[in-house]
């Protein structure tokens, strides 16, 4: 199985993730890795209301934000 995007939208998709740990820097490299693959989400409605944030804070020049999942 892999373990990239593949199993994070997984995870997703099933409802077993409780927190996300969200890492921003203010760059860009090339086009990238997804970091989580499609999730099957249609509308903006549908994907709305799954997840409060905690917190946020800065590390150097990047940035986590962390969110916990609604219940």
């Amino acid at each position: 199985m892999e373990g990239g995007a593949g199993a994070a939208a997984a995870f997703l998709k099933a409802d077993l993730v409780d927190r996300l740990l969200l890492y921003r820097a203010p760059i860009l490299v090339g086009s990238g890795l997804a970091a989580v693959a499609d999730l099957g989400l249609e509308t903006l409605d549908a994907a709305h209301g799954r997840w409060d944030r905690d917190r946020a804070c800065q590390l150097g020049s990047d940035t986590l934000t962390i969110y916990h999942r609604r219940r």
